[in-house]
């Protein structure tokens, strides 16, 4: 069963979604350290994104940046390496 854990926000052009650039915003906002341990371990990001509530949301987009972890000791390492990170209930 895999677990979803909350990083953290940010927000960049609607035109960056689903682009290089996005990676390169996400990995900016999580630090270089969470992003590489997520993408070592093949884990999946989820990103949640909706209009920008600070900027022109025709413009810009919020992203809610996610992560699934699976029930590895690889995982548990995570959750004791990054505590400042938020279990959630999954959305189906």
């Amino acid at each position: 069963m895999n677990t979803r854990f909350y990083i953290s926000s940010c927000e960049y052009k609607w035109s960056h979604a689903n682009t290089h650039m996005e990676q390169m915003w996400i990995r900016r906002e999580v630090g270089d350290e969470l992003y590489k341990t997520v993408e070592a371990n093949g884990w999946e990001w989820k990103l949640l994104r909706s209009s920008s509530t600070s900027l022109p949301g025709d413009i810009y987009c919020r992203c809610d940046i996610y992560v699934e972890l699976d029930d590895s000791k690889s995982a548990t390492l995570f959750r004791l390496s990054f505590p400042n990170t938020k279990e959630t209930a999954r959305e189906t």
